[in-house]
């Protein structure tokens, strides 16, 4: 018993884990008011800003995109919420894609932005990170956003079956869960500290 409530005290996060789904209407409310305010638009202009660059350094392997740009998302979800941030991330897709055209562009990829950016602001909108919600939402957005979705836009615009590419694709994100939620837990704390010693209206 005692090493449950050890386990419920820990940086897992397992005792607050709830406000997750608790506090989201609230948190809905909230994020939809970051996008009046000036303080919020600017924080969100140069966060999208500085995704531009960190995606000048992103790189493919096979249809798979591995770069940081994940981590910009999740710092817009974490300051301003599921609504802001989602959209935020939407329109970092569109303005990336402009400065730097790989492909054709296909509007299924800015929804998944959209989505990241919003779960990202579920999971950690006035929230700290903790171990089990960054598992769980790097969990959601590598299987529904990234594997489900993001499979089916590819087979859709590169006309390839759906089933015949569902599986390596859906297997290669979950295999990216672990690393993923490390970066997560040390960079993200680590950009927001950063960001509030540098006095940063964000």
């Amino acid at each position: 018993m005692e090493k449950v409530k050890r386990l419920f005290s820990s940086g897992l996060g397992l005792r607050e884990f709830p406000r997750v789904f608790l506090d989201l209407p609230g948190h809905i409310r909230r994020s939809a008011l970051e996008l009046k305010t000036t303080r919020s638009l600017c924080g969100i202009a140069l966060l999208l800003a500085l995704g531009v660059a960190a995606d000048q350094f992103s790189f493919y392997v096979g249809p798979l995109k591995v770069g940081v740009g994940s981590l910009v998302s999740a710092m817009l979800g974490c300051f301003y919420g599921p609504v802001a941030g989602g959209l935020a991330a939407g329109a970092g897709d569109i303005v990336k894609y402009l400065v730097r055209p790989t492909g054709a562009f296909f509007f299924g990829y800015t929804v998944n932005a959209i989505l990241g950016g919003m779960l990202y602001g579920v999971f950690f909108y006035k929230m700290r990170v903790s171990a089990l919600r960054a598992a769980a939402c790097k969990l959601v957005i590598n299987v529904c956003v990234n594997g489900l979705l993001g499979t089916l836009w590819y087979s859709m615009l590169y006309g390839e079956g759906f089933e015949a590419v569902f599986w390596p694709r859906m297997l290669a994100n979950i295999g990216k869960v672990p690393a993923e939620t490390v970066v997560l837990l040390l960079l993200l704390p680590a950009l927001t500290a950063a960001i509030k010693r540098a006095k940063l209206r964000i």
